[in-house]
């Protein structure tokens, strides 16, 4: 069985994993790459380490492959940036290796509640084989492994007790730096107890003939090597595992530590930096179970932007948002909201494994693995706004104030994501784009562009960089409405593109962006007569189409036919 989680990991990280039951301890070692793929090695205790079963042992190594352990980073972090040695550099490394552990584990439960219920299991059976003395002792090591190990409420009364607890409640679903971030935030309390056991090995020498010569004793360095070292990462588990990589804020974080001289009584919390140090991580690691599950759809293949694209600045022009149209669209995208449901999709909260692995054997369908069991919100809509010369006048008008009386209706909706672009080309093939992300921006939707000759309809584009705007954006449903006056066209090297052969080459973007979303619809701002002859009207299903000609005129039918449009868009 974990031959078929090894393959989910070759797949999210471009990786070959070969698995030796072997030695006495589970690691992972990373072996360089060959044929573009990084080549990782996993050894599986053999006998299996006592509490730790066999498949456990390797979910867990596989998970610092697909969560992306920064151990090497973080050793020469300690010793080159931090400037420690000898006990103190193993002392915080074994604590970040902790903290490492509990990180990975909280994402790869996330992924596989399966998973999670192991991992729990796991810790309380290494919970019982800790003995009662060692986990009495105050020292970080052991306290944060008798938390992890569910073993808290023996040590509550141990000072700093709520220091780690919280520790490795932070940690959790941090990005790959987040295991630092909290190493940073605790370590003044790791540093006070240092101070503490080498003032009583100074006394120990003088008073007791050195009967205790070392900061970590016998029984913690023996906590260390029972409960760390058969579940630590290999150093070399990644090539682009540097300290360069790391973010400047934990790379600085001893210079401003020593600054700051802090004195261990009373120890304050820690600064505001240190907290939105983590709260970065855990902002960070909010999407990294979505990204992975993107990797293993191949989300980054579907669209590929040709060259002959520049982002432009467009005249600013007036805006007008009808009020009543927003109040109306308000209430639609408000029952947008799903009902909660179980069922295999791409949106889920966790892997179905044998989905997965079926698809993988089918070469289809990989992205249909995902347990959908909760509520699902979150809408995020694209509107691709042609910009050519034929929709000067009211025709950008109406388009213009419809995109802000949108941007209006959903401003206070946290579950709905909208954003717009303009597009237009010239005569030797360039694409102009200009990105709408927020509301300052609607005024740049217009015609005229800052040094002129934009003026063509290269519509594909449009539907092309909708496509990748929406990839970006995390709604569990996507949709894009172009807006445009229907008479595609676009030039190459100076020619005309035939019609025939332009609209095929639009049929061929409308299949790839479907990878993205089906849900896409046309909005024709035209009139009647004229629409009825209107060559987009070939591109797109007369479901997928609407005719709007008079905005302010128009209200009440344009949200009766758009809340129809979207609904059926959306089925």
């Amino acid at each position: 069985m974990f031959v078929k989680y090894a393959n989910v990991v070759e797949v999210a990280r471009n990786a070959k994993i070969r698995i030796w039951h072997t030695g006495r301890r589970n690691c992972v070692v990373f072996e360089g790459k060959k044929d573009d793929k990084k080549s990782f090695k996993i050894y599986s205790a053999t006998p299996n380490v006592k509490g730790i079963e066999k498949f456990v042992g390797i979910i867990h190594e596989l998970s610092h492959v697909l969560f992306e352990s920064p151990f090497k980073a973080t050793k020469k972090l300690l010793e080159g940036y931090w400037h420690l040695k000898g006990e103190r550099y193993q002392l915080m490394f074994n604590i970040f290796n902790v903290l490492e552990d509990q990180r990975i584990e909280s994402h790869m439960g996330k992924m596989y509640l399966k998973h999670k219920s192991r991992f729990n299991k796991t810790t309380k059976k290494l919970g019982v084989l800790m003995d009662m003395d060692k986990i009495l002792m105050d020292n970080p090591i052991n306290m944060l492994l008798a938390i992890r190990f569910q073993r808290g409420d023996d040590i509550k009364k141990l000072k700093n007790y709520k220091v780690y607890d919280k520790a490795l409640k932070d940690v959790v679903f941090t990005d790959k730096y987040g295991a630092l971030r909290v190493l940073i935030s605790i370590r003044p309390y790791i540093d006070e107890w240092l101070e503490e056991k080498e003032s009583k090995m100074y006394s120990a020498q003088r008073n007791l003939n050195e009967k205790q010569k070392s900061i970590l004793d016998k029984d913690t360095a023996t906590t260390s090597r029972n409960f760390i070292e058969n579940k630590v990462e290999n150093a070399d588990s990644n090539e682009n595992d540097t300290p360069e990589n790391i973010p400047e804020d934990i790379k600085k974080s001893d210079d401003d530590y020593r600054e700051r001289s802090r004195h261990f009584e009373g120890l304050p919390e820690p600064k505001p930096d240190v907290n939105k140090m983590i709260e970065d991580g855990k902002e960070l690691g909010k999407d990294i179970v979505n990204d992975i599950f993107g990797k293993l759809r191949n989300d980054g293949e579907t669209i590929k932007l040709p060259k002959n694209v520049l982002f432009v600045k467009r005249v600013c022009e007036l805006v007008n948002i009808d009020q009543t149209l927003a109040k109306g669209m308000s209430k639609l995208f408000k029952r947008l909201k799903m009902r909660q449901r179980e069922f295999i999709d791409k949106i889920g909260d966790e892997v179905d494994i044998e989905s997965f692995v079926e698809g993988l054997i089918r070469g289809n369908n990989m992205g249909e693995c995902r347990i959908n069991s909760k509520t699902s919100y979150g809408l995020s809509i694209v509107v691709s706004i042609d910009g050519s010369s034929s929709m000067h006048g009211n025709k950008i008008n109406n388009a213009r104030n419809m995109v802000a009386t949108m941007f209006e209706s959903v401003k206070n909706l946290d579950n709905v994501d909208i954003r717009a672009n303009v597009w237009s080309g010239t005569s030797n093939g360039i694409v102009g784009i200009t990105e709408i992300n927020n509301e300052s921006d609607i005024n740049q939707i217009g015609v005229s562009v800052i040094g002129g000759g934009y003026y063509s309809t290269p519509i594909h584009m449009g539907i092309e960089w909708s496509g990748k705007m929406l990839k970006e954006m995390k709604g569990n449903k996507k949709m894009m409405i172009i807006i445009t006056d229907g008479i595609p066209n676009h030039f190459t090297a100076g020619y005309h593109i035939p019609m025939e052969s332009y609209l095929k080459s639009c049929k061929k973007s409308i299949i790839k962006t479907s990878n993205v979303t089906k849900n896409i619809m046309c909005i024709v701002v035209e009139g009647k007569n004229s629409y009825k002859y209107n060559p987009v009207r070939r591109l797109f299903k007369p479901s997928k189409t609407m005719n709007v000609t008079n905005m302010s005129k128009a209200s009440e039918k344009i949200i009766k036919e758009f809340k129809q449009m979207v609904m059926k868009s959306l089925v």
